[in-house]
């Protein structure tokens, strides 16, 4: 798979900045469930409204600047990703281009097409949908066990525990499901693409040999088949939901049941007890994109194994060099 990232010709600087952005998006999100927990509860003492006023300038400004910096991380990312697959595609080209033809005999057109195409994309989408994910899930779940132990360090300690199991756990169940339904679906998706190809331009000997209708029975068979692979792949995305949700209950319950005793005993204000239940709500919305994250990292293994086998498969030509273009 490293072969075929290589080839995406990918700037690490440029994803760590889109890194950094999500992070400050998602870290902009966690910030305005803190402040408006503590807003909240400290506004239900009614204490001078002057007291409120860095909390209400603090929630507006992190609500902003969430939706700002998550346009900004998708502008980056999505550079990177285009920027990768343009390159890639331009490699394969040269790479088929100084190859002998011969060694592409043996590929349907169909399958040739899907590997330059959807192949080369599942690659480049490893960077949106993979990296970027897993660096800003890791940023911020650090973060926010620092926030909550800061406050109470045996709900960090929980708050660390419940967030092992939403992004390590549900993504590895989901990756390990998915593993066999994304190779049965590769190969299915190629096949149908192949079988289209071959009807629409072969549409009129396959109707002479009376060879059609079989054909339209093929693809119709893999069409169903498709459904079904799709079907099944839907079954690890909702097991990683229900753990995910799972997880995101047992923190908050964890929270309160570590909480309350605190605030009796009298090491923990009732104001803070709000900050402590209610902030894990929006530190696992980013702990939620690994189950899928996961996914397009196995999906992007196999697409980068069937790119990296056409690069393999043509061998240089004898006596061929390649021609630049004009201009």
């Amino acid at each position: 798979m490293w072969r075929a990232v290589g080839l995406l010709d990918v700037r690490w600087r440029r994803v760590v900045w889109a890194v950094v952005l999500g992070t400050l998006s998602l870290g902009s999100a966690v910030g305005l469930a803190a402040a408006a927990a503590w807003l909240i509860a400290r506004a239900s003492q009614m204490p001078p409204v002057l007291t409120l006023s860095v909390a209400v300038v603090g929630v507006r400004a992190f609500g902003i600047s969430r939706g700002v910096f998550r346009y900004l991380e998708r502008l980056a990312s999505h550079d990177v990703a285009l920027r990768g697959m343009a390159s890639l595609r331009a490699n394969l080209y040269t790479a088929l281009a100084q190859g002998s033809p011969a060694a592409l005999v043996g590929l349907r057109r169909g399958d040739l097409l899907a590997r330059v195409g959807a192949d080369v994309d599942a690659v480049g989408d490893v960077v949106v949908r993979a990296f970027v994910p897993a660096g800003v899930a890791l940023a911020v779940s650090v973060g926010s066990v620092v926030l909550v132990g800061a406050f109470l360090p045996a709900a960090g300690v929980a708050l660390a525990l419940c967030l092992l199991l939403a992004a390590v756990v549900a993504p590895w169940l989901s990756a390990r499901s998915a593993r066999e339904v994304e190779a049965r679906g590769a190969t299915t998706r190629a096949a149908m693409t192949a079988t289209t190809l071959e009807i629409l331009e072969e549409s009129g000997p396959l109707a002479v040999s009376g060879r059609l209708g079989t054909r339209l029975d093929d693809l119709r068979a893999t069409d169903r088949a498709l459904a079904r692979v799709t079907d099944d792949g839907a079954r690890p995305a909702g097991i990683a939901a229900g753990i995910a949700a799972l997880a995101v209950g047992l923190a908050v319950l964890a929270s309160l049941l570590l909480g309350i005793p605190a605030v009796t005993a009298g090491t923990l204000a009732p104001v803070e007890l709000s900050v402590v239940v209610l902030t894990p709500l929006a530190v696992f919305e980013a702990a939620n994109t690994l189950p899928a994250a996961a996914v397009q990292l196995h999906r992007s293994r196999q697409a980068a194994a069937r790119v990296v086998g056409l690069l393999d498969g043509p061998a240089p030509a004898a006596g061929r060099a390649p021609t630049p273009a004009p201009g």
